[in-house]
């Protein structure tokens, strides 16, 4: 039982980001640890961020789909969770792949509407009314399912959150945290969490003190990696920062740990450069043997054959694909892809047997 729990959160842990362009929703986790209706489980347990994955994943059509988690710092001492799943909260923290704070308060508002993210939450946010983020943001609801849980979609306020020009000043550029081995804001560049905001001030989320102006933010385009159907990471691609992909590049993206024996000796050490061009992403071949787009006119349309050699390059469309080997592929991770691979297995797959509520009333299985 103890090893399937941790095969849980492990593969919750492959699930999480604090890059905005990566995730695909901002989930406030405290409460969803004690929404016991979701399996007729204990009083607080962490397994149920992975039905919420796994239902946003179902939700939209993205089995691989990512979050960017926010923790109320209370919940690492949490009574009701066990010393595992405190440990591993930490590690989450401690990581940078969630954000913890002492008053998590509005922060996941903020982090939507900074980003344009929907919101997974319990909290119906009525005290939050009268603040600008709360206009027009996604809001949905676990509830249970039939073998898991559902998200519902709660009604906002209609609009759109409207910024001053300072908040709007401040969310144009990248930010420096002063304290040494600061995870959130210690490296500036593309996928940086946007900074809370406070008196017209950038504050790290991490250490609560004022931020350093690190150059402005540049347009980004996210990308994601199919290994033998299954997604097996994603990347930011932001112009002036070309990004090389391949099997051990000095560096940029490796992908070796994933390859099999055929597909490591084919795909070059650096076998492809990825960058953004005048607001177009632009592949470079690099490589040995060769890389092939994929291109699509639409997400319903025929490929046709792109092979390029070694330093010719290419200007992406929208759905167009690039393959270094057969099922090592490389596409816009905010696209639907025009041929879905094999669907990656559901985060709560490893689950031990649970109790599972009927959306119905029907009692429990």
């Amino acid at each position: 039982m103890r090893f399937e729990v941790t095969r849980v959160l492990d593969s919750i842990q492959r699930r999480l980001s604090t890059d905005p362009t990566v995730a695909r929703a901002v989930i406030d986790l405290a409460p969803i640890t004690r929404q016991r209706e979701l399996d007729d489980g204990r009083v607080a347990s962490l397994l149920r961020l992975g039905m919420v994955i796994d239902a946003l994943g179902q939700m939209m059509s993205d089995p691989s789909v990512r979050v960017y988690v926010v923790v109320d710092r209370a919940l690492l001492s949490d009574l009701e969770l066990t010393s595992n799943e405190k440990m591993v909260l930490r590690r989450w923290s401690d990581d940078g792949l969630a954000e913890t704070l002492a008053d998590v308060d509005d922060r996941v508002l903020e982090v939507a509407a900074y980003t344009g993210l929907p919101v997974v939450s319990r909290d119906d946010y009525a005290r939050f009314s009268n603040r600008p983020w709360l206009a027009g943001a996604q809001l949905l609801v676990p509830v249970p399912g039939t073998g898991g849980a559902v998200l519902m979609p709660r009604q906002a306020p209609a609009g759109q959150p409207q910024f001053d020009q300072t908040t709007q000043a401040i969310l144009g550029r990248y930010w420096h945290c002063a304290q040494p081995g600061c995870v959130a804001f210690g490296r500036p560049g593309p996928g940086q969490m946007p900074p809370r905001i406070r008196g017209g001030r950038p504050v790290c989320t991490r250490h609560d003190q004022q931020l350093v102006d690190a150059g402005p933010r540049q347009q980004t385009v996210p990308m994601a990696i199919w290994v033998a159907g299954a997604e097996r990471g994603r990347f930011a691609v932001a112009a002036d920062r070309p990004v090389p992909v391949g099997r051990a590049p000095e560096q940029g993206v490796r992908l070796g740990e994933f390859l099999d024996d055929e597909a490591a000796q084919w795909v070059s050490r650096s076998h492809v450069m990825v960058e953004l061009v005048n607001g177009a992403l632009m592949v470079t071949d690099t490589s040995t043997n060769g890389t092939v787009i994929h291109a699509y006119s639409g997400p319903e349309s025929a490929a046709t054959e792109v092979r390029l050699s070694r330093g010719q390059q290419h200007v992406l469309g929208d759905w167009d694909t690039i393959s270094l080997h057969e099922g090592v592929v490389l596409a816009r991770a905010d696209r639907p892809r025009p041929a879905a691979p094999a669907e990656e297995a559901p985060v709560m797959a490893e689950a031990p047997t649970m109790a599972i509520r009927l959306p119905d009333g029907g009692g429990s299985i």
